[in-house]
């Protein structure tokens, strides 16, 4: 489509703002982005509302899908009438890059770059605005990385949770983009990173919960998960817990990825917070909410999600995930503790996590 003449463009920017702000409020964020890029007035007005737009929205999908011959490459898709729909590709600069991060509105990609032999670069890209910021030095390869608020913020701090070059165990690195800092957390065998009110929030594979506060900085607390597996049942992977974060709480989600067996039922706890201690409590029941959890994405939960005909991916009280990239979507009803293949959304051998599209984070 080319672009408006210089008069044309004048004409569309005398549209009066009530009738835009009408207009804007049955769009999509995707639909929000097209109608920026008419003119720099309806830029303006677009942008000042995407943050504004109803919560109930479900979360966008980051897919890696493999390409033969060609190598993979990394797109951001809605979810429509059970099935999904590319709405922004990612710049051509960062496709030759791994995607290990998807957090309050931004995406983390890392590369190794020639000159460092032991650490790799982080790239921060907020793919609504195009900001970036290069994140250095990492001494992780990096499993999933997230942001304590925007990195362009002078208090932002970068999480990394991944491998050290010539080690297999993971640790937690925290990094501070602005003075390129870093420190490594002695955390042993974590499987999650979250940040949630300010806090950082560690699940290990022993089912512990640590929570580290940064301004002042201390450990507020370790706190154990009730008993999630039977007596010398547990094998490390086995099971896979993922935080997600919703209001002024945050849930533990535990599912099998043992292929060898076929056990389903997910398991949901609740942190409570008891003065500088947590408290872990199971719940079954997520007050309406919906949960989406993914590899290398910061669980997201969506409040007041109405079911719909159109979409599987629309069903509150439900928890969205899936066990292993070879596998496809599944659906996980809390109320009568029943998995459900997700249908017409293929995402099997597709590497996939979730992000929720924002101009500003908090």
């Amino acid at each position: 489509m080319a672009p408006p003449h210089k008069g044309e463009e004048e004409r569309w920017s005398q549209l009066q703002m009530d009738v835009m702000e009408l207009i804007l409020n049955h769009l999509t964020i995707v639909d929000h982005i097209r109608v920026g890029a008419v003119c720099r007035s309806w830029l303006s007005s677009t942008t000042s509302m995407i943050n504004f737009l109803p919560a109930s929205r479900t979360p966008w999908l980051v897919v890696s899908s493999p390409g033969r011959p060609a190598p993979r490459r990394w797109s951001l898709c809605t979810v429509s009438g059970g099935r999904r729909s590319l709405c922004l590709e990612i710049p051509e600069e960062f496709q030759s890059q791994w995607c290990c991060g998807s957090s309050k509105g931004w995406l983390t990609f890392s590369y190794n770059p020639p000159e460092v032999i032991f650490g790799s670069t982080a790239r921060l890209l907020n793919p609504i605005t195009g900001d970036t910021l290069d994140v250095s030095p990492c001494v992780h390869r990096i499993v999933k990385g997230i942001i304590s608020t925007s990195p362009l913020a002078t208090d932002g701090l970068f999480v990394t949770l991944g491998y050290e070059f010539l080690d297999s165990n993971k640790s937690v690195t925290v990094h501070k983009p602005g003075n390129h800092t870093f420190e490594r957390l002695e955390i042993d065998d974590p499987i999650d990173i979250m940040f949630h009110h300010g806090s950082l929030y560690v699940l290990t594979d022993s089912a512990e919960i640590k929570v580290y506060m940064f301004e002042p900085y201390r450990k507020v607390s370790v706190g154990p998960v009730p008993s999630l597996f039977t007596k010398g049942d547990h094998r490390p992977g086995s099971f896979q817990g993922r935080l997600v974060g919703s209001d002024g709480d945050i849930f533990i989600v535990y599912y099998n990825t043992d292929p060898r067996s076929d056990l389903q039922r997910l398991k949901v706890f609740k942190v409570r917070e008891c003065g500088l201690w947590r408290q872990v409590v199971e719940v079954n029941s997520l007050g309406g909410r919906t949960f989406f959890v993914g590899g290398f994405s910061e669980g997201v939960a969506v409040s007041d999600m109405k079911s719909s005909l159109e979409s599987e991916l629309i069903k509150p009280n439900c928890i969205y995930y899936r066990r292993r990239v070879k596998d496809n979507l599944r659906r996980y009803c809390m109320q009568t503790g029943r998995t459900f293949q997700v249908p017409g959304l293929e995402v099997t051998g597709d590497l996939l996590a979730w992000f929720t599209p924002k101009l500003t984070t908090d």
